[in-house]
C-alpha cells in the first residue's frame, strides 16, 4: 500500500498554489499518494487517515491551525508547517527546502516535539453546550460595543481572582508567541509543560498574567458581561457566551506531533522573528 500525504494549502493564494503543484509533482516521482484536505470540512476521523504518513500544511501558522482543527485524533501522525514568507513560529520549513524536509520527514530523520492540545467545554445552565480542542488559545473577548467583561477564575479547583478585563486568553506554550505575547504574555519554551493566563486590558493593576502547570483545570465563570461575549477558539471559530456560562479548560491528555529540521532551533527563531 502506497503511503499517503495529506496537505492543507492557503486559498486563493498563487504561491501556495505553487508549492502545492511542486509537492505533488515529486510525490509521483516518489510513488506517494497525495490527499488534499484544504476544502474538507467535516472532522477527518481516525479511520478516514489511518494510511497517512505526515501532515503538511502550505501557507502559514493559520494553515497550520486549520489543518489542525481538522483532525478528530491530533497525535495519528505528524504534521510539518511550509511557511511562505509571514510571520510563522509554527510554520518555519520554507518552500525552498520544503521537499528535502518532506523527504527527510518520511525517513524519520527529522526531531519530533510534542505539542499540548486543550479542550474546551462550555457549561450554560449545567448542561454542556459548545467543545472544541485549541492548540495555539482559547480566548475570551468582548464585542465592540461592550464596555468590560466580569469572571471569577478558578486553578484546580481553588478560587484564583476576579477579572475585570476587555478579554483573557488562555494559551500553550506554542501560542506564547501568539496573541498571548501582544497582550503582554512571557514567551514560554515548548518543552515547558505549562499553561498561561493573559488579562487582555485589564482594568485592575492586580491582575497579571500568570503560568501555570499543564495538569491544572482552568475553570471560568462569566459574570455580568455588560454586553456580548464570545469564546474564540485558535483565532479560527467563535461561540458566544451568556452571564452564568461555565468554561472549562485542560489539557487533551494527547499531543500534536510536530517535525523540526535538525537546524531549526527556538532561539534561532525568536531571534529571526522578534528580533531578539
Amino acid at each position: 500500500m502506497k503511503q499517503t500525504i495529506l496537505i492543507c494549502v492557503k486559498k486563493r493564494d498563487r504561491e501556495a498554489e505553487a508549492a502545492k503543484k511542486k509537492l505533488v509533482s515529486w510525490a509521483e516521482s516518489k510513488k506517494l499518494e497525495v490527499w488534499d484536505v484544504t476544502s474538507n470540512e467535516e472532522k477527518l476521523s481516525e479511520k478516514k487517515v489511518g494510511n497517512v504518513a505526515l501532515g503538511i500544511a502550505i501557507g502559514g501558522d493559520g494553515t497550520f491551525l486549520t489543518l489542525v482543527r481538522k483532525l478528530e485524533d491530533k497525535e495519528l501522525f505528524p504534521l510539518i508547517g511550509v511557511n511562505l514568507g509571514s510571520l510563522g513560529f509554527i510554520t518555519e520549513v520554507g518552500s525552498e527546502e520544503m521537499i528535502q524536509v518532506i523527504e527527510q520527514g518520511l525517513k524519520g530523520k527529522l526531531r519530533e516535539e510534542k505539542r499540548p492540545v486543550l479542550e474546551v467545554e462550555v457549561y450554560r445552565k449545567g448542561k454542556k453546550v459548545a467543545s472544541g480542542c485549541v492548540f495555539n488559545d482559547a480566548v475570551i473577548t468582548k464585542s465592540i460595543d461592550t464596555t468590560m467583561l466580569r469572571f471569577d477564575v478558578k486553578i484546580g479547583g481553588d478560587f484564583l481572582n476576579h477579572v475585570r478585563a476587555d478579554g483573557y486568553i488562555i494559551s500553550t506554550p506554542t501560542g506564547s508567541t501568539a496573541y498571548a505575547l501582544s497582550a503582554g504574555g512571557p514567551l514560554i519554551h515548548p518543552e515547558v509543560q505549562s499553561l498561561e493566563l493573559v488579562p487582555i486590558c485589564s482594568h485592575s493593576l492586580s491582575s497579571r498574567p500568570i503560568v501555570i502547570p499543564l495538569s491544572a483545570e482552568i475553570v471560568i465563570e462569566m459574570k455580568e458581561p455588560r454586553g456580548k461575549a464570545s469564546l474564540v477558539y485558535d483565532g479560527q471559530f467563535s461561540f458566544d457566551l451568556e452571564q452564568g456560562d461555565v468554561l472549562k479548560v485542560f489539557h487533551h491528555k494527547k499531543f500534536l506531533r510536530l517535525l523540526h529540521s535538525p537546524q531549526q532551533k527556538w532561539s534561532e527563531a525568536l531571534r529571526e522573528k522578534l528580533g531578539l
